[in-house]
């Protein structure tokens, strides 16, 4: 009986401490439509959905686009307060065009509020064994080098503005649950956000950072199509000795149950990420994380706290 009430009563106090600090944290700053915000791989996803929503709440967007039909597709849709260029962050004199455009647009050099690293790809090569090399460097160009790159970049600018520094990176940084790169990088994505977010005290620096951890959604790089040519790729390349070991039935059972597994688990409403996203840069008191998803919340979160052994059994 006392174990029960013990139990009862530490639940009760985390829910009314949740609600305290939902109330406390959902106020905005006095103003943003004087705030300017830079946000990467605007072309589809998450950066798109973002770009569009900051333009209809009045903010001024710079949308950093991989391509032209992505710079174009953004233009058509938003007003004239989102500006597009052209960004490859895997590309580090791209990166020095993309902040020289920046300084132009805005106002002052203290004007830039937010950076948002949205840029990201997935290269799943099925199992580990199917992997190579190259799909580890160009996931983690992407995803970890271009996301610092970015930040050292842009970070004086956000040291003047004490604006916001906003990271994605993924429930897979908390839970390893594929390879070729993409677990790998978010965990060090969270790692870099994390040093950022200390160092800056060292110095006095007022911004603020914060890790958005997205579970799975309709995007291109948790689609099916995306998933499947990957692995079928990384099959494809294997001498004929290890498709001696991996015939294509191996090919045919990964794909199967990764289609379900993303049927399952997959949210076409993107507005749950950019909607987190939204609040840490204009919150008064952001989080320092925001898992988005309902598998985020109650499934990869929750099993990172779990034993090791226990997260084994599950994944298995």
């Amino acid at each position: 009986m006392c174990l029960i009430l013990t139990v009862t009563g530490v639940l009760v106090t985390i829910v009314i401490a949740r609600i305290i600090e939902f109330w406390l944290r959902r106020p905005y700053i006095e103003t943003i439509t004087d705030k300017y915000v830079f946000i990467t791989g605007c072309d589809t996803g998450f950066g798109n959905k973002l770009a569009k929503q900051l333009d209809t709440k009045g903010v001024h967007v710079i949308a950093a686009c991989l391509t032209d039909k992505g710079r174009r597709d953004l233009d058509d849709v938003t007003s004239g307060r989102v500006k597009t260029l052209l960004l490859d962050v895997t590309d580090h004199d791209s990166v020095v065009k993309a902040y020289e455009e920046v300084v132009k647009i805005i106002p002052h050099q203290a004007a830039l509020w937010g950076v948002v690293n949205n840029a990201g790809m997935s290269r799943n090569s099925g199992y580990l064994v199917w992997s190579r090399k190259e799909d580890y460097e160009k996931v983690l160009g992407v995803n970890l080098l271009g996301t610092v790159d970015v930040t050292l970049t842009f970070l004086p600018l956000l040291r003047k503005s004490s604006g916001r520094l906003v990271n994605v990176a993924s429930c897979a940084g908390r839970m390893a649950a594929q390879p070729a790169g993409y677990c790998e990088s978010k965990y060090a994505v969270e790692a870099f956000s994390d040093l950022v977010r200390r160092e800056r005290k060292h110095f006095g620096d007022r911004f603020r950072v914060s890790i958005i951890e997205p579970g799975v959604f309709s995007t291109h790089i948790a689609s099916k199509e995306n998933m499947s040519n990957c692995v079928t790729s990384a099959w494809n390349r294997l001498s004929e000795n290890e498709k001696e070991d991996f015939p294509e039935s191996f090919l045919k059972k990964y794909i199967d149950e990764k289609s379900v597994l993303i049927d399952k688990l997959s949210s076409r409403d993107l507005s749950q990420v950019t909607d987190v996203m939204e609040h840490a840069l204009f919150s008064k008191w952001p989080r320092t994380r925001y898992a988005a998803g309902w598998d985020a919340k109650l499934l990869w979160v929750p099993l990172s706290y779990c034993p090791t052994w226990f997260q084994d059994i599950v994944w298995s």
